[in-house]
């Protein structure tokens, strides 16, 4: 399985269904079943069901990143550049996050 890391605080909203896809600067050719893992921690806090990648707007793609304690936050991005929606569908919670060992890339293996 794979594992994908992430700020914390968009973890959460993915898990707790406010956000339904995580918007990133570049595609991906996985799907299935992933872990979400903090950046920070490296702790998986739960699961979601990568489903498909879109292009979205720049525009959506800064909206995206003003929530929660970046809320009102201005985002500038680059409108020269595309930007990709990841959809994730059934977000489940891990009842005793984990720690993974290991370096910090945007994707880990999980054995």
């Amino acid at each position: 399985m794979y594992g994908l890391t992430m700020i914390k605080d968009y973890l959460n909203e993915i898990l707790n269904g406010s956000k339904t896809f995580d918007a990133r600067a570049y595609t991906t050719n996985k799907r299935g079943t992933i872990a979400l893992v903090d950046s920070r921690s490296m702790k998986v806090y739960g699961y979601v069901d990568l489903i498909s990648v879109r292009e979205i707007s720049p525009q959506e793609y800064a909206s995206w990143h003003c929530t929660g304690r970046w809320s009102g936050y201005v985002m500038q991005a680059d409108p020269t550049k595309k930007y990709y929606a990841w959809d994730f569908v059934n977000p489940r919670k891990e009842e005793k996050p984990y720690k993974l060992n290991g370096e910090k890339h945007t994707w880990v293996i999980i054995d």
